[in-house]
């Protein structure tokens, strides 16, 4: 499963080690960097999705930081310092950032802030669908059921999303063919009819009392939200 990349910024290292080892096992891919320079660095080649500055280094202030990354990169900016003052807050807030958090600071609660802008920012992009207790991320590819992983193929994936784009409006074999498989030749149902079962049975393991995948008798397919509910298992078929 693809993990959502995050930047720590600080010149203290033994600080940016308990961070990046915390984090790492959150399951995140961490990166670190101790100077502006570096930051810069690593923002122009590698697509962040949160970025934690510490504001006070070696080579200049993060304070200045924000409009520079942001060039590059519209990933969250979290301010993590020891910089209380609410004048500071002001300021860092006025420079761009998404959050400020004050040292001494939670170490699980940095990771739900974190957490918390990585998803707020895919929403506005336009990058996470959530349909409770479904969730679909475009940007990953990832798909999640009661916030446990569903493992699709991509043919699966790009179905699931084809459908979820338009909830409760049927999407005829034709166009699901020709989307998915890329193809203007005549529509192969029965591949489409494989997939979907194969889509239906993974969310099944998970979620087997609900479906979001509902046939369209000889026409095709749609994404039903609420999903079906189903007093059989049997109800999860094409």
């Amino acid at each position: 499963m693809a993990q959502h990349k995050i930047l720590l910024v600080d010149d203290d290292t033994d600080i940016l080690e308990i961070n990046r080892s915390f984090l790492s096992s959150e399951g995140y891919d961490v990166y670190t960097a101790t100077t502006v320079a570096q930051t810069m660095e690593k923002v122009q080649v590698i697509n962040f999705d949160c970025i934690v500055l510490d504001v006070m280094l070696p080579d200049g202030s993060a304070f200045e930081l924000p409009p520079r990354i942001q060039v590059y990169c519209k990933a969250p900016i979290i301010f993590l310092t020891a910089k209380e003052d609410i004048d500071d807050k002001i300021v860092g807030f006025k420079a761009g950032a998404d959050d400020y958090i004050t040292k001494p600071y939670s170490l699980p609660e940095l990771s739900l802030r974190i957490n918390a802008h990585i998803k707020r920012n895919l929403k506005s992009e336009g990058f996470l669908m959530e349909f409770s207790p479904l969730k679909i991320n475009i940007k990953t590819r990832e798909v999640t059921l009661k916030d446990e992983a569903v493992h699709l193929t991509n043919r699966e994936f790009d179905i699931l999303r084809l459908l979820a784009e338009t909830p409760n409006v049927i999407v005829p074999f034709s166009r699901i063919y020709s989307q998915v498989w890329g193809d203007d030749s005549p529509c192969d149902n029965h591949l489409v009819m494989v997939n979907i079962s194969y889509l239906r049975k993974k969310m099944e393991k998970i979620a087997p009392e609900i479906t979001y995948v509902k046939t369209e008798w000889g026409i095709g397919y749609s994404f039903a939200y609420p999903p079906v509910k189903n007093s059989l298992h049997g109800e999860f078929s094409n």
